[in-house]
């Protein structure tokens, strides 16, 4: 694990141009400027040796900022199959195949801009897939919403989940999980081809409370699933096991053990994390967070997700870093940042 630096360690320049969104840490931004470094926030003032400290806002080989990211993410995603690295049967939600040609079950069912595992659900039998239909069923007809204990003015009841669904959601293939918990491996990296942090998440699987939106209260409590949730994360209460450590009790030596944590194939996990950030350090910013989850009926590793702005709150609070409210988080962001930072300055990158 990388020892977060403080502000006042970060390098003195002369000069070196920085690519900084203003959503970060305006700390970060008055040190960087105070030690030299030269800021800028609009992708037309960078050039070759500019360091992107978040990642590129602005497209510039697509028309639309959507584009660009679907290219990235098709990129990166190629990168990784070379290595063996791929991520599970993942379709954008059709609601014609949900209702009249039925998705192959299990399958899960999962927004993929909510983070901290919400509406993430696991759909295992053909009782799961009706009470899916009849919670999709209600959303759709707002005379039915009187089921709902929110009041009207709740923004839960104000969302077009017609809109919602069709942007957001994705059914992807079900992956089972070597033991009894939630498990997933996070590699936080930075794009000076470093792994910052990297734990193991394991969470004993609850009854499902998921009630971020409607659909989440209806399959939690109207129509409820068989299945229990399936989120690892720490913001959901499971618990993180820190890879790379000198001794582990029993428990933790057999979790370990059942991911093949210390096999030749999780060493070139993390080979090729590091470097696909690299190669992709102007898009996806100075570090960046990537979740994988381990087969136990294939034996190889699958990447879930990847994030540019990553949650860093285990890796901070593991050295001593206040993570809570807003402001805390920003800095806790900011000085990781600036850790990848130096680490890419130390390298000559």
């Amino acid at each position: 694990m990388e020892r977060i630096i403080t502000y006042d360690e970060l390098p003195v320049s002369n000069g070196q141009s920085i690519y900084l969104r203003d959503e970060t840490d305006h700390k970060l931004s008055v040190s960087l400027l105070a030690k030299g470094y030269n800021i800028v926030d609009n992708i037309k003032y960078a050039d070759e040796t500019t360091i992107f400290v978040t990642g590129r806002r602005q497209a510039y080989f697509s028309k639309t900022m959507d584009e660009y990211r679907r290219n990235v993410d098709i990129c990166l995603r190629d990168d990784l199959r070379r290595d063996g690295i791929v991520k599970p049967m993942t379709n954008k939600l059709s609601l014609v195949d949900l209702y009249e040609h039925r998705y192959k079950l299990p399958f899960v069912l999962k927004n993929e801009t909510q983070n901290g595992g919400r509406e993430k659900f696991l759909i295992k039998t053909e009782e799961d897939y009706e009470n899916l239909l009849l919670a999709l069923d209600v959303l759709f007809d707002k005379q039915l919403r009187f089921l709902f204990p929110f009041p009207p003015t709740d923004p839960r009841c104000r969302i077009n989940y017609d809109q919602y669904l069709d942007l957001n959601f994705y059914v992807q293939e079900y992956i089972e999980t070597p033991t009894d918990y939630n498990t997933t491996v996070r590699l936080l990296t930075s794009s000076s081809n470093d792994l910052l942090y990297a734990a193991l998440k394991y969470k004993k699987p609850e009854v499902l409370k998921d009630y971020t939106t409607l659909l989440g209260y209806l399959l939690s409590e109207i129509y409820p699933l068989s299945t229990k949730s399936i989120v690892s994360n720490t913001l959901s209460g499971g618990s993180n096991l820190l890879l790379g450590e000198r001794s582990y009790n029993d428990f933790e030596s057999g979790l370990l053990n059942s991911h093949g944590i210390n096999s030749e194939q999780f060493a070139k996990l993390i080979k090729a994390t590091r470097e696909v950030h690299e190669k992709y350090r102007r898009e996806l910013g100075i570090i960046c967070g990537f979740d994988y989850i381990y087969d136990r009926e294939k034996e190889k590793w699958f990447l879930l997700e990847y994030h540019s702005r990553p949650m860093v709150g285990d890796y901070s609070k593991r050295q001593g870093l206040v993570y809570g409210d807003k402001d805390s988080r920003k800095e806790a962001d900011g000085r990781v940042r600036a850790t990848a930072l130096a680490l890419t300055l130390k390298k000559g990158k």
